[in-house]
């Protein structure tokens, strides 16, 4: 007698009543399973071998961008400054983990990212879960082992990013969302909502899911009533995991439920402007760090209002700006949001400071043949097939991939942004091989066969792929680590090979211009201040750099033009008003400089050099003038 569902038909589910008589079903009479422990076993040596192999290299090592300022942010949690003085610009939760790391057991980086490989096999055991509750321990299993391999896993679980954590977020809510649906308490809507939350406070486009993923609480046969009650309770789940951080903001002068002040608008505006390419794009040419990401629209928001402007003025500020775009646009707008979807899709992992592809230069793990987006979305693509007949039952999967897909979109993409798409993604994967597992159960070998051929075609069709790595981007981000750590002549190494790599890096070239400038080689620093602005017309602080030079080297002139450039490109630029002042006072125009220098300490009371400047025009005993 058959004793399995045919192949092409996916095993059902027990019924409601079964479920409560077997205690949750099958997974829960299996204390123990051999292929889950296995599948855990491979993620953790897959990890701790990637680990020890760039654990001393830049990047992990010495930090850089993002992770730099996460690491940042986490030691002065650390050293007592836990409330904080202003509301929040990036989601709070993964700095405060990385605080209460580091007031543990010191700042140890290993220490963060053996932590942060636990969490990844937490979440690939809750995987393994939601894929038993979805149908049976065997989708569970596969989707747990696809999980262990996944390149992109593995590279973002030893980085100071939030990505990782991420991850193990999505499975925990997928799995409490699965849950919810099939079972009646309601602590699974609660704890599911509660999870929710705290993705938000991870990745802040979360939030736009909260309108979406109540809809789940519908479901066939229940009264609009109980659906109620159920989306209720998981909206209590987010603002109860939301709470703590919205009273902590407003009490430091913020509001609302948002974990962020003012970063929504401005995303927004960063992924859909005249200019937007659906990859990131700073608001201000060269000034992508995370310090002047979070200064720079406050100050060209309230420079074009004229007037103070509260964080969540700011965002509706730039929301605006965005939206009169669009409608002005609306083709141009449709076509990049197209772009921007092409981009989320793509089988290449978008780069940020650190790139995929290089990083698979240093490390022996991510040179193997590892699963990667472009086989996962291939076989979800032909798991799609399987559950057309049983949309209910994968509906919280479906939907939130749709969900987080249109809330990254909606702003830019980076490979990282996606990474929660991921652990749905794996459980529809899983079903071809699934199903490939259920022909071979019944010696039905031909379609065991051709599903097999399938999975390995979907695996190896990414490494089929020419992928060149990202060479200027992380040699200019190398050369940053490097100077930072003192090792100029790395630095330089480095800023050189990324103009190699890429002539019209213009980071570079400034980079390699200060470098000069440190060394008193005046011509050299002048020449790659000038390539720099010939290549970024509007980069307000290489024509600053370009005319400092230029005043060191006695043309005044020259620098006088620059650094008015550079002012009519933002008008509050402090060390283009004080060079100016430099100059007025080396051509006698004292009025003139002390009129400049009062401007510049207008912008900054405590600038030092402006100070020095006012000691100077005083008549007092101070430091000769020079440009800064």
């Amino acid at each position: 007698m058959q004793t399995t569902a045919p192949p092409s038909e996916p095993v059902a589910a027990p019924a409601a009543g079964e479920r409560g008589a077997r205690r949750g079903g099958s997974l829960d009479s299996r204390p123990f399973d051999p292929w889950l422990v296995a599948a855990l076993a491979v993620a953790l040596v897959v990890r701790l071998a990637h680990w020890w192999a760039v654990r001393d290299q830049p990047f992990f090592a010495l930090l850089t961008m993002d992770s730099e300022a996460y690491d940042r942010w986490a030691q002065e949690i650390a050293a007592g400054d836990w409330l904080g003085s202003e509301p929040f610009f990036q989601a709070p939760l993964y700095p405060y983990l990385l605080a209460l790391l580091y007031a543990t057991f010191g700042r140890h980086l290993d220490i963060v990212y053996l932590l942060q490989i636990g969490a990844a096999l937490a979440g690939l055991w809750v995987l393994y879960r939601a894929g038993g509750a979805l149908l049976d321990p065997v989708l569970g299993r596969i989707a747990a082992f696809g999980g262990a391999l996944y390149g992109p896993f593995v590279f973002y679980d030893v980085q100071v990013l939030k990505a990782s954590l991420s991850v193990t977020f999505t499975c925990v809510l997928l799995w409490l969302l699965i849950e919810g649906r099939r079972r009646t308490a309601l602590r699974w809507w609660w704890c599911a909502g509660f999870a929710l939350g705290a993705l938000i406070l991870l990745r802040e486009n979360g939030l736009l899911l909260t309108p979406v993923v109540p809809l789940l609480a519908l479901r066939p046969g229940s009264s609009l009533c109980a659906a109620g009650v159920r989306s209720g309770a998981l909206l209590g789940g987010v603002v109860l995991a939301l709470l703590p951080v919205a009273a902590r903001n407003a009490w430091v002068g913020g509001g609302g439920l948002l974990p962020t002040t003012y970063q929504g608008g401005v995303s927004f505006w960063m992924g859909n402007n005249p200019e937007a390419t659906g990859r990131h794009q700073p608001l201000v040419t060269g000034r992508q760090i995370p310090a002047f990401e979070r200064r720079d629209p406050v100050r060209l928001a309230e420079q074009d209002l004229g007037r103070e402007l509260t964080g969540a003025e700011v965002s509706r500020y730039w929301l605006q700006r965005s939206l009169r775009w669009a409608r002005a646009e609306p083709g141009a707008f449709a076509l990049l949001q197209l772009r921007k979807l092409g981009l989320f899709w793509s089988f290449r992992e978008e780069p940020d400071a650190l790139d995929y592809e290089w990083v698979r230069g240093i490390s022996p793990i991510l040179r193997l043949k590892l699963l990667e987006f472009g086989a996962v979305a291939v076989l979800a693509g032909l798991g799609l097939w399987w559950i057309r007949a049983r949309l209910d039952s994968f509906a919280p999967i479906l939907l939130f991939v749709a969900a987080w897909t249109a809330a990254t979109v909606v702003f830019f993409v980076f490979g990282r942004f996606r990474l929660p798409v991921v652990p749905g993604l794996l459980l529809i994967a899983a079903l071809p091989i699934h199903r490939m597992v259920l022909a071979l159960r019944q010696r039905e070998h031909r379609p065991a066969i051709a599903l097999a051929v399938c999975a390995l075609l979907a695996w190896l069709l990414p490494h089929a792929l020419p992928r060149e790595p990202a060479t200027a981007l992380v040699s200019f981000n190398l050369g940053v680590i490097y100077e930072q750590a003192g090792d100029l002549s790395a630095a330089e190494r480095a800023y050189r090979d990324a103009l190699i790599a890429d002539p019209g890096e213009y980071h570079a070239a400034v980079n390699l211009g200060h470098l000069a400038l440190r060394v008193g080689r005046l011509e050299d620093a002048r020449a790659l201040f000038a390539h720099a602005v010939s290549l970024a017309p509007d980069f307000v602080d290489a024509w600053v750099s370009l005319g400092v030079v230029d005043v060191l080297r006695g043309d005044f002139d020259a620098g006088q033009h620059s650094l008015e450039r550079a002012l009519l490109l933002q008008v509050d630029h402090l060390d283009a008003v004080h060079n100016l002042s430099v100059i007025a006072l080396e051509r006698g125009d004292a009025s003139g400089a002390r009129e400049l220098n009062r401007r510049a300490l207008e912008l900054d009371p405590s600038h030092d050099p402006a100070l020095r400047m006012k000691r100077l025009l005083a008549g007092r005993d101070g430091d000769a003038a020079s440009p800064q």
